[in-house]
């Protein structure tokens, strides 16, 4: 498989909806249908892609037939086909009350909560999914997707190293598991599994994991000349603009930064270093009333997300609302005690708030950090 394949791989299963569970039969047209009938009805206008029809129709069925799992499953697929992922949610949901531990309404449940960037519920689903149908690829490749989006590394290796070792030739695997190893800090393990992707050729997937490489690795400037390669080969390329702007930025170029972040928001609206670090430029440019959209988008994104409460945090601490900023600011120092930041941010709240003592404490805090950074530098150079 090529990494175009690949790709093609991982799209169709990010956008995978199961379809209806019972196919058209004799329709009625007479006057006062029964439940079934409206039912038949519309399935058919579903496979006449009537969505509209469809979802009236499965509407007035339910009313006749509200335990009816089929009725609500494919209620939930025809809402999700026209983005209305919500109430497919709801749908979905409702027919597992009354039906469990069926596959094919949770997987569905799993696929409208992904498209609703409700990650984490996702997640939810899809691991209970994999335990139970262990060469469902479908489910393999969007739990580690879901992984990869909320910055969970780590269990991505996890997932996928044994299939790696059991199916060294699954492209879509090596893409997920080289980044997945890159974001640890394991470079050079990651590396080695991207050289596979590589030998398909100079394509703009290839320069994407090249690229992703060299940021890991810190060398911002390269990977900006590199993921500006993989965009000219494909605007699309997914997670492209948001990489390509964070490397703009490591290499202080923050308008560029900014136009790359609003590309990759145009692509996909729920990419979250694009809302996050967007969010963070404009918050720096004092646009706080442009930048709280991004920021709260970012947030809900990731709840748990250290460096999205973080820039929440302060740009509460930026328009004035200080009690809040400083609750945040204290949770997150307890959480993330070596957070610089914070502890800088919390220092120039403690202060505003006329908190002499615990401004100072902080002040220590930081200088104690910044020496810890020092002396950690010092010993890695060769």
């Amino acid at each position: 498989m090529t990494i175009r394949e690949t790709t093609r791989v991982l799209l169709a299963v990010l956008i995978f909806i199961c379809p209806a569970l019972s196919g058209p039969r004799v329709l009625a047209t007479t006057q006062g249908q029964s439940a079934e009938e409206l039912y038949d009805e519309a399935n058919d206008a579903y496979g006449r892609n009537d969505f509209a029809r469809a979802i009236s129709l499965y509407e007035r069925a339910l009313t006749r037939m509200p335990d009816s799992v089929p009725v609500r499953t494919d209620l939930g697929v025809a809402l999700a086909h026209v983005g209305r992922y919500e109430e497919a949610i709801v749908q979905y949901q409702e027919a597992l009350k009354r039906a469990p531990k069926n596959p094919v309404v949770r997987l569905n449940l799993a696929l409208a909560l992904y498209k609703e960037a409700a990650f984490e519920e996702a997640t939810a689903e899809l691991e209970s999914l994999v335990k139970e149908q262990t060469h469902n690829t479908q489910v393999l490749y969007l739990l580690a997707d879901c992984y990869l989006r909320l910055g969970k590394n780590s269990e991505v290796v996890a997932l996928l190293e044994p299939v790696y070792r059991t199916n060294p030739e699954d492209r879509a695997v090596d893409y997920a598991l080289g980044t997945a190893l890159i974001r640890e800090g394991q470079v050079q393990r990651g590396e080695s599994i991207i050289d596979r992707i590589l030998k398909d050729g100079d394509t703009a997937e290839a320069n994407l994991l090249t690229g992703e490489a060299q940021f890991a690795a810190g060398d911002y400037k390269t990977a900006a000349t590199t993921l500006r390669k993989a965009l000219d080969l494909n605007p699309n390329v997914p997670g492209g603009w948001s990489l390509y702007g964070r490397s703009l930025l490591s290499s202080e170029d923050p308008e560029g930064a900014k136009t790359a972040f609003q590309n990759a928001l145009r692509a996909d609206l729920n990419d979250f270093s694009a809302n996050l670090y967007l969010g963070s430029v404009l918050r720096h440019e004092g646009k706080d009333a442009e930048a709280a959209p991004y920021l709260e988008k970012a947030l809900r994104l990731r709840p748990r997300s250290p460096e999205a409460a973080f820039q929440m945090g302060a740009l509460d601490a930026a328009t004035g609302a200080l009690d809040k900023a400083r609750k945040e600011f204290e949770r997150l120092e307890r959480e993330w005690p070596d957070f610089l930041e914070v502890h800088v941010e919390l220092a120039n709240v403690y202060s505003r708030l006329k908190l002499k003592e615990g401004s100072q404490r902080e002040q220590q805090i930081v200088l104690k950090l910044n020496e810890k950074a020092r002396e950690k530098s010092t010993e890695t150079k060769p």
